[in-house]
């Protein structure tokens, strides 16, 4: 009865409260976002586009969804020595293990390589979970028997499409190939048959149920494309990770400026003055202006010590990039969880 009783009240809230912005925001930006893979795919597959140069494009998205991060770990004051052991010394011990990877022969591109392409798969997975768990909050679905189809059935396809890619490849990650075991082809149909019952039974679960929003199974399928597409679509591995790695980087830029903007919005930080000033609403474009000059900054820095020290920047701006991205992988994994703030209040509200 109490847990009818939360249904009864979700079904009731103003259609506003499904969304997490609106539904144009949402659906460009949350749901539809992995539609962006289609461009890669042309460049790649269609256009023939070297992979490191579809890469290079992708950067212009993925260098500010990392700074995303900064802000909100570095940048506010009382915030960026608060966990010295999460918020330096683990990306610190992750950013040099990727720098020696890279500077040394032998396994170590090969292993560097390895570690993002498995890490980057299961971290693209979270994220989705994760914006998926805000609309669950939002519907009164945490905890429910589809809520739980709903993780199951963001997980399992991922999961699936890494399967499947190591099945038929390519194994190749910026041009040298990831460890890995080739699966059997009874193992990846199996799973897949795994998936397709779960979904099944998320239908009929989901079609017993009147008056739900129709965001989450949307969702859902947006998810799948965005993992089918770079597992099993496109043919050249740097390209089939810079397609993810776009849909990845513009949704999570999304919902740290959502963060941002409710945790500031009106009240403006003296201990973060700068993030809190262009978090108010209104300032969307000030904000992301500020993440993308910091990235451009980032990149001339890397550019200027390649000109310094004669080295390739091409070698220099990867060994850069694969440093600060398991860094981050880090960091997301954990900022999410501190208690000092509170999510709810900050993205499950309308």
């Amino acid at each position: 009865m109490q847990r009818a009783a939360i249904l009864a009240q979700a079904d009731k809230r103003p259609a506003a409260a499904n969304w997490m912005v609106s539904p144009a925001v949402d659906l460009l930006l949350f749901v539809g976002v992995t539609l962006s893979t289609i461009g890669p795919w042309i460049a790649s597959d269609l256009l023939r586009v070297p992979g490191h140069y579809v890469l290079i494009a992708v950067a212009f998205a993925n260098g500010p969804h990392l700074i995303s991060t900064w802000t909100r770990v570095y940048l506010p004051r009382k915030e960026r020595f608060r966990r010295p052991v999460h918020y330096w010394l683990m990306p610190g011990i992750a950013g040099t293990f990727a720098i020696a990877c890279n500077v040394t022969d032998g396994i170590g591109p090969q292993l560097v390589r390895t570690v993002i392409f498995y890490w980057a798969s299961w971290h693209f997975a979270a994220q989705s979970w994760g914006i998926l768990k805000i609309y669950q909050r939002k519907h009164g679905a945490v905890g429910s028997l589809e809520g739980t189809l709903e993780k199951a059935l963001i997980f399992l396809p991922a999961a699936w499409c890494v399967l499947h890619r190591l099945y038929t490849g390519p194994w190749d990650l910026f041009g040298v190939e990831v460890l890995h075991v080739v699966p059997r082809a009874w193992m990846v149909n199996a799973f897949g048959a795994l998936v397709v019952t779960l979904a099944v039974a998320y239908v009929a679960v989901w079609t017993r149920r009147a008056n739900l929003p129709l965001i989450r199974p949307v969702y859902l399928c947006c998810n799948a494309f965005g993992f089918v597409m770079p597992y099993l679509v496109i043919k050249n591995g740097t390209s089939a990770f810079a397609a993810a790695a776009l849909w990845h980087a513009i949704q999570y830029i999304a919902i740290v400026w959502l963060y941002n903007r409710r945790r500031y919005g009106g009240q403006p930080d003296p201990d973060a003055r700068f993030i809190s000033y262009v978090s108010q609403p209104g300032r969307s474009l000030a904000y992301v202006g500020m993440i993308a000059l910091c990235a451009a900054g980032v990149y001339t820095l890397a550019f200027l010590v390649t000109r310094v020290v004669q080295i390739s920047f091409e070698t220099f701006a990867l060994t850069l990039w694969t440093a600060l991205t398991l860094g981050h992988y880090y960091l997301d994994g954990v900022i999410w969880k501190f208690k000092q703030y509170d999510l709810n209040r900050e993205l499950v509200r309308p």
